[in-house]
């Protein structure tokens, strides 16, 4: 009995046809045949019976007790090879991560560098889309972990690792850039830009406003973080930001242009998984980087934005 013969009983047990078996392989099917026949007289007993209606091979008990024996063997091969690539700095393993458009600027390039120091054996790949697409690509599998905008949806379960005051870009000469911080009947009869459709932060905004009986004068959907500042700059109206983005270059630079926190709304994201699925070691260390490091990050309001 050799790793060969286990390998063509598993086909014949899984295609029930040994022409389909044969055809992964791939060989003959009188070969293929010959293989099943010859670990058969080995073991002293019938693996498959034809059907007596089809004649298709229907696995015996004996092979019930054998398709276990295969995937114990498999199973131990595959630890064995990982011990074996480890003694030798070859074992690697991936992880796939999706990402809310505008997490991985709020943790800063030094997020990714520094779980590559801790752990050189993992690569990382991720994919950042909209808040909604992200969610999905978690709950189809696409991806192993998210780290996405909070809250979480109902089939994930996460921990929350930043959080901060929306802000809004505000033209210097509109009379809102004089105030500390923007109250929602503010927002009344002016022109708000907003990242749009499949985005938490909009959807938010809507079922607030809609809430509070507030009618903006009009909303625009706009996805890049830049033309939402310069929807202010050009004094169209005032343009959704968050708090990590104000001390980039590319804003700093134009003292035309103000933000000012939104009382009661907050921006944040945190670390997910489904709550079906149950962490790998390499996970658990990629889980356990996002806690502590997002510990560096000023996660808690400038101020108490909230309604007296």
């Amino acid at each position: 009995m050799n790793s060969e013969q286990l390998d063509h009983f598993r086909l014949v047990y899984e295609c029930h046809s040994y022409a389909e078996a044969a055809r992964r392989v791939p060989m003959s099917a009188q070969g293929l045949t010959k293989s099943i026949r010859s670990l058969e007289r080995e073991l002293g007993v019938s693996l498959f019976e034809a059907d007596c209606e089809t004649g298709a091979p229907t696995p015996t008990p004996y092979a019930q007790e054998l398709i276990e024996f295969v995937e114990v063997t498999n199973s131990n091969m595959r630890l064995l090879h990982d011990a074996f690539r480890r003694l030798d700095g070859t074992l690697r393993h991936e992880l796939k991560l999706g990402c809310s458009l505008g997490v991985m600027g709020a943790l800063g390039p030094d997020f990714l560098a520094g779980f590559r120091t801790l752990r050189p054996d993992v690569d990382v790949s991720y994919w950042e889309t909209n808040d909604r697409l992200c969610e999905q690509g978690l709950a189809n599998g696409s991806y192993d972990l998210a780290l996405a905008v909070t809250p979480f949806t109902g089939n994930a379960v996460g921990e929350q690792l930043y959080r901060c005051p929306v802000y809004f870009w505000v033209h210097a000469d509109d009379p809102l850039a004089s105030h500390e911080s923007l109250a929602w009947e503010d927002i009344a009869q002016t022109a708000v830009a907003l990242p749009g459709e499949g985005f938490k932060c909009y959807d938010a905004f809507l079922e607030e406003t809609a809430r509070r009986g507030i009618i903006p004068r009009q909303v625009f959907e706009m996805s890049e973080i830049f033309q939402l500042y310069e929807f202010a700059a050009a004094r169209r109206g005032i343009g959704f930001t968050a708090r990590h983005h104000l001390s980039l270059s590319a804003f700093t630079r134009d003292e035309t242009v103000v933000a000012i926190p939104l009382r009661n709304a907050f921006w944040g994201f945190g670390i997910e998984r489904l709550r079906t699925h149950a962490l790998t070691d390499v996970e658990r260390a990629f889980w356990g980087w996002c806690s502590s490091y997002a510990k560096r990050l000023p996660s808690e309001p400038l101020t108490t934005l909230t309604e007296e």
